[in-house]
């Protein structure tokens, strides 16, 4: 009985298997002798099932051209749910034999349809027609594999696009216990985090930034203050608002600040508005400071004037 309940499960071990195609995919693509940057070769297609984590695959090219041998690995994951749109594979070994340290192909993956196709991004080596020598291997189990050829030109992908909508770089001591901390995130949206995990700006940094310069782009500057119509408060007014909220007019307050931060660029233009006021001030000041020192002028005269007449 034992023997009859092994037999069954051996047979139904083959069948559940037997559905799904070899793990190893093997193949090549040749390009013309002329070809150019941009130039691909859709080689072939996998079918990723929706179960077993399925749909994630190593693929390794490899190719001489004159005194060029090269041979790179590329590891990537698709789905049945991704969008139609080509992503880079990310490149996990590279073995470059060139004294020009660069390569010739990427491979690139449609999330879409699960197709693969190799793309020049460099002519290195001689005008020779070049072979690639493709191998794809499915980390899990496949469906099927499909051959395809189909060529063309794709100038707009040649910078990196990655293979995922989200991009984090994690680091930590490989040898301690401890969780490796988030280094740089960067989001769907564009946005990007130094130290932190949920940037809300283009760049969050969540530490210190230290650096020889900082410049910064401005809409407008404070030389309005300077302007026949601008409405210089009075210093009584000053007082009453010091006096009311605890700080300069238009400069925030000490919680705004500690809310909702401070805007380099925006606290520059505010400081300098209330610079060009104080000279404003100083400058009025100095106005009557003259008119004073004048008509004190004129009162030591007429004193002297008197005491003169006085004494004759």
């Amino acid at each position: 009985m034992k023997y009859i309940y092994l037999l069954i499960c051996l047979f139904i071990s083959k069948n559940s298997f037997g559905q799904y195609a070899p793990s190893e995919f093997v193949t090549s693509a040749t390009f013309a002798s002329n070809f150019k940057k941009g130039d691909y070769i859709v080689f072939a297609a996998a079918s990723p099932i929706n179960a077993s984590s399925s749909g994630f695959f190593e693929i390794s090219i490899s190719y001489t051209r004159g005194n060029i041998a090269a041979a790179n690995t590329f590891l990537t994951a698709t789905s049945h749910y991704n969008p139609n749109k080509w992503r880079e594979a990310s490149i996990i070994n590279a073995n470059d034999y060139t004294e020009f340290n660069k390569r010739n192909f990427t491979v690139d993956v449609n999330g879409g349809n699960n197709s693969f196709r190799i793309r020049a991004i460099n002519t290195l080596g001689t005008s020779d027609e070049l072979k690639v020598n493709i191998k794809i291997r499915s980390i899990n189990l496949n469906a099927n594999w499909q051959p395809l050829n189909d060529f063309g030109n794709d100038i707009s992908t040649i910078d990196l696009q990655p293979t995922t909508d989200e991009w984090s770089l994690y680091v930590g001591n490989l040898y301690s216990s401890n969780t490796a901390s988030i280094a740089i995130k960067a989001i769907s949206n564009g946005n990007v985090g130094i130290g932190t995990p949920n940037p809300k700006h283009k760049l969050d940094v969540n530490g210190t930034i230290h650096s020889k310069e900082v410049k910064v782009d401005m809409d407008g500057w404070a030389d309005y203050v300077f302007k026949e119509n601008y409405a210089l408060p009075t210093l009584k007014e000053v007082e009453q608002h010091i006096k009311e909220k605890g700080h300069l007019p238009n400069i925030p307050s000490e919680k705004e600040v500690i809310e909702n931060g401070l805007s380099v660029g925006e606290s520059q233009k505010l400081l300098l508005q209330k610079i060009e006021e104080l000279t404003l001030y100083i400058i009025e000041q100095n106005k009557t400071l003259i008119i004073q020192n004048e008509k004190m002028a004129q009162q030591e005269k007429r004193i002297e004037e008197l005491e003169k007449n006085k004494t004759n």
